[in-house]
């Protein structure tokens, strides 16, 4: 006999209880003879005769029973006819515990509106953004398709559940680009903190030219910025990841209601569609944390001044120009600022690229009293592509100029000299 195909074992289970009826009867009739014949030995006192009978019986009840207790022996797994698909990496920290976890059921009836328009996350484009959940992970993926591992890696707290950067930028090895949709994100407070529940199919294209799909959780978080006293700040970040291969006939729709609850993954009450910043608002309402380029920079800083969240504005700085405390002070007495921006200027070398961004800025003070400014802002960031050891560096404010000019001074002439 060989190893048992599972697949057909309730035939097998079938044809063996039927085998077995079968030997219970010749069991029964074998015994009864052996009986008989004992009987009459030992009523003829033939005691040599008596022990052989005895012993033949003893080994054909020890046959009987062997054949009926054998053990099936399980076939060894079949080798796949294909490579295994590569997960992204994942983090087996034990998943965060929200207030309100929605069941699988409730999960799958909420409605979500369409998603909004999303940036592109193609190696042609740079996305640097923690304004929302869905735009860190169109970030995350952006330096993936980007090669940009060590940026990718800093989207995560707990980089030790990654493995080293090595090891990161080794899972995705045979990964030529990925495409990302979303499900709806839910949100749930606790604590000072803010976690963002994002369902997503991934769409991996392997170097190779196959396409793997996944079904996908990620778990992200954001401490309240305005609860922060001093530096440094943590900004949105993810704390759990999770993913299940799935074919490519699958549903998204029905994929991506299920996935966050399928891999344990706390998931709020509250449903939004996938979007990102409104890039024209610095008011508070507002919420920017971005560093894609220049002028989103200097517009996550103003929008962090103007929700007097002190320590997020004074991160966007790399070269500090003062001490917390100091830098915090000078805006006790500002109500609100917004800019005009001109054109900005790259000036690229050696792995290094600086820009120099000319703003036109107007602060209101709490009396009302209104100030304008000629502004030029010098930034810096460190080629990506090339930052090899953690922690990633992010583009920044390197330094700032301004003059204060005349009320009803024409914008246009101060934008064209701020930087000269």
């Amino acid at each position: 006999p060989g190893p048992v195909d599972f697949q057909h074992f309730p035939i097998l289970l079938t044809y063996s209880s039927l085998f077995r009826r079968i030997l219970g009867f010749v069991f029964d009739r074998i015994v009864q003879f052996y009986f008989e014949q004992l009987f009459r030995l030992e009523f003829k006192k033939e005691p040599s005769m008596t022990k052989s009978i005895s012993l033949s019986l003893i080994l054909v009840l020890v046959f009987l029973l062997s054949a009926c207790t054998g053990t099936p022996t399980a076939a060894p797994a079949a080798s796949p006819t294909s490579p295994l698909p590569t997960l992204p990496p994942l983090v087996t920290s034990t998943p965060v515990q929200l207030p309100t976890v929605v069941s699988p059921t409730a999960a799958a009836t909420r409605t979500v509106q369409p998603a909004t328009v999303l940036p592109d996350i193609s190696s042609s484009n740079y996305l640097d953004d923690r304004s929302t959940p869905a735009a860190l992970m169109l970030s995350y993926f952006n330096a993936i398709n980007r090669q940009e591992y060590l940026r990718a890696y800093s989207y995560s707290a707990e980089v030790s559940d990654l493995g080293s950067l090595e090891q990161f930028s080794q899972g995705y090895s045979d990964t030529k680009s990925v495409s990302v949709s979303f499900g709806g994100i839910t949100t749930e407070g606790a604590a000072g903190s803010i976690y963002y529940s994002v369902p997503m199919i991934l769409s991996s294209t392997q170097t190779n030219g196959t396409l793997q799909k996944f079904a996908a959780c990620y778990v992200l978080r954001l401490s309240q910025p305005g609860n922060y006293g001093a530096p440094p700040i943590n900004p949105m970040h993810i704390e759990q990841r999770g993913a299940q291969a799935i074919s490519t006939g699958t549903s998204e729709a029905d994929a991506l209601s299920t996935i966050c609850q399928s891999l344990n993954m706390p998931v709020g009450a509250n449903t939004a569609v996938a979007e990102v910043e409104k890039l024209d608002d610095l008011s508070s309402a507002n919420y920017i944390d971005n560093r894609s380029d220049p002028v989103t920079v200097i517009k996550s800083l103003l929008n962090a001044i103007n929700s007097q969240q002190y320590v997020r504005a004074y991160s966007y700085f790399q070269e500090t120009p003062s001490t917390y405390a100091v830098f915090a002070a000078q805006y006790a007495n500002t109500a609100s600022v917004d800019a005009q921006f001109g054109t900005f200027t790259p000036d690229a070398g050696a792995g290094q690229i600086y820009f120099t961004v000319p703003a036109v800025v107007k602060t209101t003070l709490n009396d009302g009293t209104l100030q304008t400014a000629s502004v030029c802002y010098t930034l810096h960031l460190s080629q990506p592509g090339i930052q090899g050891m953690p922690p990633f560096q992010p583009l920044g404010i390197k330094s700032i100029t301004s003059k204060l000019a005349a009320a009803g001074a024409d914008s246009a002439a101060l934008l064209a000299s701020a930087c000269q």
